[in-house]
């Protein structure tokens, strides 16, 4: 089956918040149709569970960080009988009226040296203690420390918004969020975020814990690939460690869709990144343009039997004899996803 799964990453559409909701914001014609004409299912908790249910039976019960530990073979020092780790997302917080909130643009990701430097410095600064910070040049660096129940929810979702909810839940979790506290006030004045804002980059304010689990005890040799296993576009820490137990890798994501439709029974995974830097707009307006009107012709041609769009907790399937439901009203997009 010539499966398209288009996945828009960080993308967690809000809840309604009255008649003014989607004001000012373009008409998406293409992501309209695909809304409109097709099937809808709730994702639990969201997409990163869907495609673990299609991994290979060993790794489908790991948690991100498990997966993201596994596939690199982390051996962190703290390594004794259930050792833990997270993911750590740098983030951005801002002082909103009330409370602190997390930027709409706070999800960051540094490159290769700013994470490297962080680590070296961290194991500087927290020499002594149980922690350890690791990097993979992934947008995520990892954390490993003793078993404690604690952790967060996915940062993205709470992009622009009050934090607080996704912050670490749990018995642990004063512990983890001590920790939170005490980065927070290193990174405060660190001269990576000195350089960052001289650059015109919002700073690391701290980093967000979420995704915990036990360091796996089996091997993280990778299974040999298979001719099934969809091609991965795109980058995404968990995904990207997937694949890689799977024995298979990401590529780039091309500059338009048409590269990356299938080319065989084996199917296609898109990761398009929402988080951009002009904007959830400019996001929208790019995928609208040069992703999803491909998507369809794929689907009309033949090219593609099925193409799956994945947003936030919901998945929507779409046919090709779906297209031929004409009938069915296409309200504004921010109606359908909210």
């Amino acid at each position: 089956m010539r499966e398209l799964v288009l996945i828009l990453t960080d993308f967690f559409p809000p809840e309604p918040d009255g008649a003014g909701a989607g004001a000012g914001a373009p008409r998406l014609p293409a992501l309209e149709t695909i809304l409109a004409r097709s099937r809808s299912a709730e994702l639990a908790p969201d997409w990163r569970r869907w495609l673990a249910s299609r991994a290979a039976a060993p790794w489908r019960a790991l948690t991100p960080a498990a997966a993201v530990a596994a596939a690199w073979e982390l051996s962190p020092r703290c390594a004794q009988p259930g050792a833990q780790v997270w993911l750590a997302t740098p983030v951005h917080y801002f002082a909103g009226l009330d409370s602190v909130h997390l930027h709409p643009e706070g999800v960051l990701r540094l490159d290769a040296a700013q994470q490297q430097t962080l680590v070296a410095d961290f194991e500087r600064v927290f020499a002594g203690s149980p922690w350890q910070l690791h990097t993979r040049a992934s947008r995520e660096l990892l954390l490993s420390g003793p078993a404690i129940e604690a952790s967060g929810a996915d940062p993205a979702l709470f992009a622009g918004i009050d934090p607080s909810a996704g912050l670490p839940r749990g018995e642990g979790a004063a512990t983890l969020r001590r920790l939170g506290s005490e980065i927070e006030m290193w990174l405060y004045e660190h001269a990576l975020n000195s350089e960052r804002r001289a650059r015109g980059e919002l700073p690391v304010t701290t980093l967000w814990f979420w995704g915990s689990g036990p360091i796996p005890a089996q091997s993280a040799a990778a299974a040999e690939a298979s001719a099934a296993q969809p091609r991965l576009y795109g980058s995404d820490t968990y995904a990207e460690a997937l694949w890689r137990l799977q024995g298979s890798g990401a590529e780039p994501l091309p500059a338009a869709l048409e590269a990356a439709l299938p080319t065989s029974d084996c199917g296609s995974v898109i990761l398009y990144p929402m988080s951009q830097p002009d904007g959830l707009t400019a996001a929208l307006l790019q995928l609208e343009l040069r992703w999803l009107p491909a998507a369809l012709r794929g689907l009309r041609t033949r090219r593609v039997s099925v193409l799956r769009l994945l947003i936030g907790t919901r998945a929507y399937t779409l046919r090709r004899l779906n297209l031929a439901r004409v009938w069915r009203r296409r309200p504004p997009w921010w109606e359908s996803l909210a």
